[in-house]
């Protein structure tokens, strides 16, 4: 490091420490200077500071993933708003500014903080903390972290970044590190951000115990019919077209707030740009020529029950092994989810794989933006599949033993849950739902009981062994 570039990061760290107080005020205040809410999870990250700033715990190090456009910038500068007056010294920095803009690094920067502050990490009279977002940005980001985290237990870290961020990720810093993932908001998140409606305190585990720990189809619908009035406590004087803004696009937080919908969608067509063209990109593994290509190959997803990889690879005059290449740091990045056939070996399925979009609100983008040739009930179906499966892998994540598959046979159902030794059939419907593709399925597989999620009332019928759960219901878990 020269002298041009260290007196370049001292004039940087002087503007982030007079100037992040500011910045991050417009992500924990709106334009009236209230305070907006804070995601679901906030309190667990927060938990993770307060215990360090006591003295009462041992993480030292916590790295926040997670698709983009899903909050973590705001949920970081939540949690420095809460630090920056502390007895500590408080740091926030950006990655993508540093390396972008300033043609800096993260261990330059934090050597020369150090001097800032006259002694190192180790031997500072104050702790220290550190806020560092995007940090995928900076591709020596987890050795450096490491170091620190290595000679200094004075220092807590917490850092942000893309999903693709773990990939190749050394294992001496996964080690070191607690991941914690953050999904796409959940209905009552979105309610909560949009209109200060904050839920029913214990009704969505009590939701979530219903729908996935019930003994049968009977059992399940007896513990719905027993929270409905807590149900519909919450949903009095809700607009009833939430629902749908929220399916449409309200699952990514930034979108929450605007009113044009025109621009809505052009945000989120940038969030997936900056998805294939930063994170993707920056994997190695795709030259420019296909980068270039893989916009148009998710909005041939948008319309596709299945994915043929051998008609893409057609289509595309790209490679079949190529294609799949491709999808599998597609899943990565968290942009789509992999659904496998029921019944095949994963490594060696020969069925057709089907995917979903992580947030409905990509599908409803190429929908609303592009156009589609599926008909108006097909394209809702599929953004509910959507929904519901966004719903199941935040709900399955981290969890031990659980699987999720679909039935691949012709008149199959969307979703088969493998849950707590349990199995659980799910059929999605756009409006009214029979229960065909349920008891197709359940004729193959041994299950625990099965459901439909559509518009209809809760009902079960008195044979089948399933019920059906209104979409609103469901979107309380």
């Amino acid at each position: 490091m020269n002298r041009e570039q260290k007196n370049k990061i001292i004039n940087f760290l002087n503007d982030q420490i007079t100037q992040s107080e500011f910045r991050a005020r417009a992500y924990v205040f709106d334009d009236l200077n209230k305070k907006r809410p804070a995601r679901n999870i906030f309190v667990k990250l927060n938990k993770y500071l307060n215990d360090f700033m006591s003295g009462n715990s041992s993480a030292r190090w916590i790295t926040l993933t997670g698709l983009r456009g899903s909050g973590k910038t705001t949920l970081l500068s939540q949690l420095y708003w809460n630090a920056r007056n502390s007895d500590f010294n408080v740091l926030y920095l950006s990655l993508d500014y540093i390396v972008q803009i300033l043609g800096l690094n993260l261990n330059d920067v934090l050597a020369v903080y150090e001097e800032i502050l006259g002694s190192f990490f180790e031997k500072s009279d104050k702790p220290v903390i550190l806020f560092l977002d995007e940090v995928q940005y900076d591709e020596k980001w987890g050795i450096t972290l490491k170091s620190i985290y290595d000679r200094s237990r004075k220092v807590f870290i917490f850092a942000t970044g893309s999903a693709a961020l773990t990939m190749n990720i050394n294992p001496d810093v996964a080690r070191r590190t607690i991941y914690e993932k953050l999904y796409p908001l959940s209905f009552t998140e979105f309610l909560k951000i949009k209109n200060e409606k904050f839920e029913e305190k214990g009704l969505a585990t009590d939701m979530r115990n219903a729908i996935f720990n019930s003994k049968n189809a009977d059992d399940c619908f007896n513990s719905i019919k027993e929270l409905e009035p807590r149900i519909n406590n919450y949903f009095l004087g809700l607009d009833r077209m939430d629902i749908e803004k929220y399916i449409k696009y309200g699952s990514l937080p930034f979108m929450v707030t605007l009113k044009n919908e025109a621009l809505v969608y052009d945000q989120i067509n940038k969030t997936l740009d900056r998805i294939v063209n930063s994170d993707v990109l920056r994997t190695g593994r795709f030259n420019n020529e296909i980068i270039s290509k893989i916009p148009a190959i998710l909005y041939a997803v948008a319309d596709m029950d299945q994915i043929n990889y051998s008609k893409i690879a057609d289509s595309f005059e790209i490679s079949r092994p190529k294609v799949m290449e491709i999808f599998d740091v597609l899943e990565k990045t968290e942009t789509l989810i992999k659904i496998y056939p029921y019944g095949s070996h994963i490594s060696q399925s020969r069925k057709p794989i089907k995917y979903l979009f992580a947030s409905p609100a990509f599908r409803s983008m190429y929908y609303n933006m592009i156009g589609n040739i599926v008909s108006a009930d097909n394209s809702r179906g599929k953004l509910l599949e959507d929904t519901v499966g966004m719903y199941l892998k935040r709900f399955l994540g981290g969890k031990i033993n659980t699987s999720l598959t679909y039935d691949s046979a012709e008149g199959g159902a969307d979703f088969i849950v493998g849950y707590a030794n349990k199995k659980i059939i799910i059929e999605v419907g756009a409006g009214s739902k029979d229960y065909r593709q349920l008891l197709n399925t359940a004729a193959k597989v041994t299950a625990d009981y099965g459901f439909a999620v559509c518009n209809d009332d809760l009902e079960s019928p008195e044979t089948g062994n399933v019920l059906k759960i209104p979409l609103k219901y469901f979107l309380l878990i």
